[in-house]
């Protein structure tokens, strides 16, 4: 399995994107979607050239949300299109460049066959990958499948396959830090790939926001690249099950107010103005800083009324702190408890 990213926007902010991304992990990319074509082609010629990505998925036609991608329309592009990937393939050989000729299609396996038949002649050099959401399998051509939510994941695809957390969340019931990311490795652990995602990726400021593609402008930053990687790393051993006293989260959501936007929270039934983190040492590491007490959530959660503590910290910092401290990235949260403080409590 490789561990990868989906920056499907990457044109849109590819300075951040190379200079933040694992070397050896995998990726995805629009060709289409996003910016000038000209951008794009550049981005992904940039990308291959820093030799970072294993693997590189590229989505051709622009993103269809209706998910019908009328294929008379669109062949004639998505050929041109993988044989101008085929001429990177040849001059960038250490990237494995995996086409894809829509993003998340409905259609049956009877009409795709042809097309990527077509592709392999354009592009004999490359695996072809068929990005599905309620289409089906091809046989011979990779599965790509994409997660929705943590309580409704797709079955596992019959043949080789890739995951994908693009849409994660998009529906408003939980994004993917917030999920037990351990959980999806799991399921999927026999898939080609496991590519994280969250709405930055895709210009969005959280699943509310619903400006066009073209009015988008929430890109990645630096910190947010780095902290996000991270969730797809083991957790550590040493952390606690917090249950009802609260939960600490790598990523509060974006809120667009007083800098809290994707720092380290927790919410916790605690009523004081700040919450101490310390290292395994008992050394401070940070300190959560209480912005509000009460109504807020839904009654029905567990921590209804509880108050929200915020870092000035991305998790990955607090991590980064305690471990230079200590060799171990596991933290203690006052009124909490131990916990891995890269990620979302257990």
């Amino acid at each position: 399995m490789i561990f990868g990213w989906d920056d499907l926007a990457g044109c849109m902010y590819s300075s951040v994107m190379i200079s933040t991304h694992p070397r050896g992990w995998c990726g995805g990319i629009f060709l289409r979607t996003f910016g000038a074509l000209e951008k794009s082609k550049n981005t992904i010629v940039n990308m291959l050239r820093s030799g970072k990505w294993s693997e590189l998925v590229v989505h051709m036609a622009p993103f269809d949300k209706t998910h019908t991608y009328p294929i008379d329309k669109l062949q004639g592009q998505v050929l041109k299109d993988t044989a101008w990937l085929e001429s990177l393939q040849r001059q960038f050989p250490n990237t494995k460049i995996m086409p894809s000729p829509f993003c998340e299609h409905n259609h049956k396996a009877q009409v795709m066959k042809p097309l990527f038949d077509k592709m392999r002649i354009k592009g004999p050099s490359m695996i072809f990958v068929n990005s599905i959401w309620k289409g089906q399998e091809v046989p011979g051509i990779i599965t790509e499948i994409h997660l929705e939510r943590i309580d409704k994941m797709p079955p596992v695809p019959k043949q080789e396959y890739i995951v994908s957390a693009d849409g994660f969340g998009g529906d408003g019931t939980g994004d993917f830090c917030d999920a037990r990311v351990d959980k999806i490795i799991a399921k999927y652990s026999n898939a080609r790939q496991i590519r994280g995602w969250n709405f930055r990726n895709n210009g969005k400021f959280g699943h509310k926001d619903k400006a066009s593609i073209a009015q988008r402008k929430h890109f990645p930053d630096k910190p947010y690249a780095l902290g996000h990687y991270e969730l797809l790393e083991p957790r550590e051993s040493g952390g606690e099950v917090f249950g009802k006293k609260g939960v600490y989260k790598a990523f509060a959501d974006d809120h667009g107010q007083g800098g809290k936007d994707n720092h380290a929270m927790a919410l916790v039934n605690k009523k004081q103005p700040k919450l101490k983190v310390w290292d395994r040492n008992g050394k401070v590491v940070d300190e959560l800083i209480r912005t509000t007490l009460g109504d807020f959530n839904s009654p029905v959660s567990p921590y209804h009324g509880f108050a929200r503590f915020y870092s000035t910290k991305y998790a990955y910092q607090i991590g980064e702190k305690a471990f230079k401290n200590t060799g171990s990235n596991i933290v203690k949260i006052e009124g909490l408890g131990f916990t891995d403080a890269r990620m979302r409590s257990l």
